[in-house]
C-alpha cells in the first residue's frame, strides 16, 4: 500500500507539473483571455474534480466574473464585492457573517503584489461521497494555477500599455511560483529516513535543484544538481530535467549509470549545448547499508559517518558537456546508523567574505564534524550551516543560487 500511495503521489506530482509547464507555455505563446480561461476550467473541472466553482478578476482596475460553471453560480461582482473586500485569506464560507456566498465552500483572494488580482469561490456539489475534498486536496495547486492565470491576465494589459520593466517582473513572479510549488525549503520525515532542505535563489527564479525519494521502506534515491546559468530559462531546463529524471525512476529499470547517460541525452537534445547541468545522484539499500553514487561534476557531498567525514566525487563530466558522456565511475559505501549526508551547489562553498576567501569545502565538512553528533535533526545542522555562512559573509550578498539537501539513515 505503501508503494502505491507513493507512486499515486509521484503520479499527481507529475501531473501538477505537466500542467505547470502547459500552462506557462500558454502564457508564452500569448494565447488570448479566453484560451487561458478555457484551458484553466479544463484543469480545474476536469483533472482535479472542483465540481463548483466562481473566479472574478481585475483587469486594469476592472473586476468581473472571468469564470462561473456547477450549479447556482449567479454570483455578480456587486452584489460581492462588499464581502470579498474584507477577506485576506483562505476563508471557510460558513464562519463568514454573510449568506452571499451560500452554496460555496471556501473563498478566498489571490494576492499579487500584496493586492488582490482575483478571487475565487468553490464548492462540492457531491457532498455526500465519502472521501477527502478534491478541494481541500488541491488546495495550494488551485492558489497556485489562479494566481498563474490572473496574473497572466494582468500581463497582457501591461503588454498593450508597453510596460517592459514591469512585464517582465511579473513573469518572473509567475516562474517563482512554479518553483516554489516544486522545490522549496522544509523537512520530511520517513520511517527509515530523515531529510531537510534549504533552498534561496539569488534572483527571482534559479536552476538549483534537489530531491529525495523514498523508493520502498528500505531504498532511497537523492539527488542535487545545478544548471549553468540563472534566471527564467535555468529555471525551466530544471523543471524539464526533474520531470524527465522522475519519469525515469518510476516506469523504467534503471541504474545511476543509465540514469546519467539518458539524463545527458536530454540536455543535449534540449539545449543543444547552449547549458550543462553538474549533478549528484545516489541511491541507498538500507538492508545492506549501502551507498552507492554517481558525482557528475558537482560539488562533492560530505558525508558524517562513524565520527569521521568523507566525500563523495567519483563520477563524469557534467551532464550535458559532451555528446556522450566519455567514462562513468560509480562509488560505493558502507552507511552506519545515524549517518548524514549534505549535498549541496557552489553557493554555499564559494560565498566569500570581505577578504575574499571562501567558506570553502574544510569549513563546511567541520561544521558537519562540530555539530551533528548534538542535533535531534539534519534541519538543524541546516540551521547551523546557514548561520556560519552568514557569519562569515559579513555584509556581502550571496551571489549565486544556494541551495542544500541534508539526510540522515537510520
Amino acid at each position: 500500500m505503501k508503494i502505491e500511495r507513493l507512486k499515486e503521489r509521484v503520479k499527481l506530482r507529475d501531473l501538477k507539473l505537466k500542467t505547470l509547464l502547459e500552462i506557462t507555455e500558454a502564457i508564452n505563446d500569448n494565447l488570448s483571455t479566453k484560451e487561458l480561461i478555457a484551458r484553466y476550467r479544463d484543469i480545474v473541472e476536469n483533472d482535479l474534480q472542483i465540481t463548483k466553482l466562481v473566479l472574478f478578476t481585475n483587469t486594469d482596475g476592472v473586476w468581473q466574473k472571468a469564470l462561473a460553471y456547477g450549479s447556482d453560480v449567479s454570483l455578480e461582482w456587486k452584489d460581492v464585492a462588499p464581502q470579498l473586500g474584507k477577506i485576506e485569506g483562505v476563508e471557510l464560507t460558513q464562519s463568514l457573517e454573510t449568506k452571499v456566498f451560500e452554496g460555496f465552500d471556501f473563498v478566498f483572494p489571490i494576492i499579487h503584489k500584496e493586492k488582490p488580482q482575483a478571487y475565487l469561490c468553490i464548492g462540492d456539489q457531491d457532498e455526500e461521497i465519502q472521501q477527502v475534498s478534491p478541494i481541500i486536496k488541491h488546495m495550494r495547486f488551485i492558489q497556485t494555477l489562479t494566481n498563474l492565470i490572473a496574473v497572466a491576465i494582468e500581463n497582457k494589459t501591461l503588454v498593450e500599455k508597453n510596460i517592459e520593466q514591469e512585464r517582465i517582473k511579473t513573469e518572473l513572479d509567475l516562474a517563482a511560483e512554479m518553483q516554489s510549488l516544486l522545490v522549496g525549503s522544509g523537512q520530511t520525515d520517513y520511517d527509515a529516513f530523515q531529510v531537510a532542505t534549504y533552498y534561496r535563489p539569488h534572483q527571482q527564479v534559479g536552476g538549483d535543484f534537489y530531491d529525495f525519494i523514498e523508493l520502498n521502506q528500505n531504498e532511497a534515491f537523492f539527488c542535487v544538481a545545478d544548471v549553468s546559468g540563472k534566471g527564467v530559462s535555468a529555471a525551466f531546463l530544471m523543471a524539464n530535467l526533474q520531470a524527465h529524471l522522475k519519469a525515469i525512476l518510476q516506469y523504467t529499470d534503471w541504474s545511476l549509470e543509465s540514469l546519467a547517460q539518458e539524463l545527458n541525452t536530454k540536455v543535449n537534445n534540449t539545449v543543444r549545448g547552449d547549458r550543462f547541468v553538474t549533478f549528484f545522484m545516489a541511491h541507498f539499500d538500507r538492508t545492506t547499508r549501502t551507498l552507492k553514487y554517481l558525482n557528475a561534476g558537482h560539488n562533492p557531498p560530505i558525508v558524517y559517518n562513524d565520527g569521521k567525514i568523507s566525500f563523495l566525487d567519483s563520477g563524469t563530466v557534467g551532464i550535458g558537456m559532451l555528446e556522450t558522456l566519455p567514462f562513468i565511475e560509480t562509488g560505493e559505501m558502507k552507511l552506519s546508523p545515524g549517518a548524514v549526508v549534505v549535498a549541496y551547489t557552489d553557493g554555499v562553498v564559494e560565498i566569500e567574505n570581505d577578504e575574499q576567501d571562501e567558506f570553502g569545502y574544510e569549513r563546511l565538512g567541520q561544521i558537519l564534524i562540530d555539530k551533528t553528533p548534538d542535533i535531534n535533526h539534519v534541519d538543524d545542522l541546516i540551521a547551523q550551516i546557514i548561520h556560519a555562512i552568514d557569519i562569515f559573509r559579513g555584509d556581502n550578498a550571496y551571489f549565486d543560487d544556494t541551495a542544500l539537501i541534508c539526510s540522515r539513515f537510520f
